[in-house]
């Protein structure tokens, strides 16, 4: 295992773990040859990385679109060795779904001091773009900007065990308004899963950003901020279909030039057994 350089580690990808493998992915519309990022003596930033970690970088430009560019750098990962994805800044769209399905895998972005500082943008171009499946147990999902398809569902998750999604930006600005879309789903078995450190906008009548399809264990969503700029949004977090769930949720604030959050968190969808946990240190404009 190749270490980063200290100051690109200390300074950029900070808490990148010891051990695991680095891969990494590069939007080649957004490292250009005119912002020196590769120069003809081969002595710019992504020359030098890449002549460093051979066979670990993955360029969109070499590839017909950027979904072959990310489920390379997918491919190349090994189960339960604590490798990191870490996409350099741009902007990644996902036409095809990609199939996950490495455990004990860290997907990142460079680290930022707030969600909205998000660096990489990661768009969904077809409902399901992101599904990892039940063999994708504690996965670190961080410093992302996310887009979500109208009518779709973004990050449609298998009964995995142990996600933590934090300092994330969800972004549905301008996306046209449909029920169905959905930021995040939980097959039901579920468990042990943390989203903290969220910033939400939305500016139409949404789907759920988070919604467990079922059985969960130890749900936590804590330390969130949620913009409604336009309309009325059902809820936000919707727990739904057969079996117990327990939740964990807030603090977290909710406002926006909006109609109306009708609910935060909803148990309405829940068509058998019960939902134990508690909503709290929500504090609200008239909005919420």
């Amino acid at each position: 295992y190749r270490n980063l350089a200290p100051s690109l580690k200390d300074s950029v990808y900070s808490g990148v773990p010891e051990i695991g493998k680095i891969v990494w992915l590069v939007d080649s519309d957004y490292r250009t040859v005119a912002q020196g990022w590769s120069k003809s003596d081969h002595t710019g930033p992504l020359d030098l990385l890449y002549e460093r970690d051979q066979g670990y970088i993955y360029r969109t430009g070499d590839y017909s679109s950027d979904y072959l560019a990310v489920q390379a750098g997918i491919d190349q990962m090994v189960d339960f060795r604590g490798d990191t994805l870490a996409f350099t800044p741009g902007n990644y769209s996902i036409s095809t779904a990609l199939a996950i399905n490495v455990p004990d895998a860290r997907w990142v972005g460079p680290p930022v001091s707030h969600p909205v500082n998000s660096r990489v943008i990661l768009t969904a171009a077809v409902a399901a773009a992101f599904a990892p499946t039940a063999a994708a147990d504690r996965m670190e999902i961080a410093h992302f900007q996310m887009v979500p398809l109208t009518a779709g569902t973004m990050w449609d998750f298998g009964a995995v065990s142990g996600l933590h999604m934090y300092n994330n930006f969800y972004n549905a600005d301008g996306i046209a308004a449909s029920t169905a879309t959905i930021f995040v789903v939980l097959a039901t078995t579920s468990e042990f899963c943390q989203f903290t450190d969220s910033y939400i906008w939305v500016d139409g009548a949404q789907g759920p950003w988070i919604r467990s399809a079922g059985i969960i264990k130890g749900l936590s969503i804590r330390d969130f901020e949620i913009y409604l700029e336009a309309g009325t949004w059902a809820n936000a977090i919707d727990m739904a279909g057969v079996g117990a769930s327990d939740c964990n949720i807030g603090p977290g604030y909710v406002t926006g030039g909006g109609t109306a959050l009708t609910a935060l968190a909803t148990i309405a969808d829940k068509t058998k057994d019960t939902t134990h946990g508690m909503v709290h240190d929500i504090v609200c404009s008239t909005v919420g």
